[in-house]
């Protein structure tokens, strides 16, 4: 993808986020000040919508696997060819260096694919075990991965690129044709490592590039002043 292009859609992903988190952070505004890298995205106002996924053993995954814990999530594909392997070893490093501190809690690792015609259940277990062994994989319906991702303001277009140079770009909520599906495409997207909190909501978001030290210093600020 464009260096510049990508670079200007995050800049507009970011003022989407805040817009739509505005005074979200009510009463946690002392707690991002002391935030080195994180942004604080708590709002009760607007909750996650239902939802119903599967997970890389085929297990039902919907909001209720959020609740009671703190969890950390991504959203990838596994034919990405860079940005989304260094996600996940970020977040791999993150959960091991909380470990290593005797943190006692330490969020569950989450990555939902934006491919789901592609990162079938056992595609994305043998994936994203490679880098965790805790990480569990997400797939499932199209239409329900778009609107779980709405709320978190993520950006993604699913493209082609034809000899000629020319890039096509699919709609989101489009059906892939066979052919395109063989031939293969790639998906340009935000990568953004968000934390939510027991109550199965957004809490904080972690943008680009991840410094995962620092990041766990604001996960384990945050876990023990919540």
């Amino acid at each position: 993808m464009n260096n510049k292009l990508f670079s200007g859609i995050v800049v507009v992903v970011l003022v989407i986020s805040t817009l739509y988190f505005v005074n979200s952070s009510k009463g946690y505004q002392d707690l991002e000040k002391q935030l080195k890298v994180s942004y604080i995205l708590h709002n009760p106002d607007k909750k996650l919508s239902s939802f119903s996924l599967v997970d890389h053993n085929n297990n039902k995954f919907d909001n209720n696997n959020f609740k009671g814990k703190w969890t950390l999530l991504s959203f990838i594909y596994t034919h990405c060819p860079d940005v989304c392997p260094t996600v996940l070893m970020d977040m791999s490093i993150l959960k091991s260096t909380l470990i290593k501190r005797g943190v006692s809690i330490i969020p569950n690792l989450v990555a939902i694919t934006f491919d789901p015609a592609r990162d079938t259940p056992s595609v994305l277990k043998t994936y994203v075990t490679h880098f965790d062994k805790d990480f569990l994989g997400v797939s499932g319906d199209q239409v329900q991965i778009n609107q779980l991702i709405r709320p978190f303001g993520v950006y993604y277009e699913r493209v082609v690129y034809e000899k000629n140079g020319k890039l096509i770009i699919f709609k989101n909520d489009k059906l892939l044709s066979k052919d395109i599906l063989e031939s293969g495409y790639l998906i340009n997207h935000t990568a953004w490592i968000y934390l939510l909190n027991p109550d199965g909501q957004i809490f904080a978001g972690f943008p680009t590039p991840h410094d995962p030290i620092k990041i766990a210093d604001d996960i384990e600020f945050i876990i023990n002043n919540y």
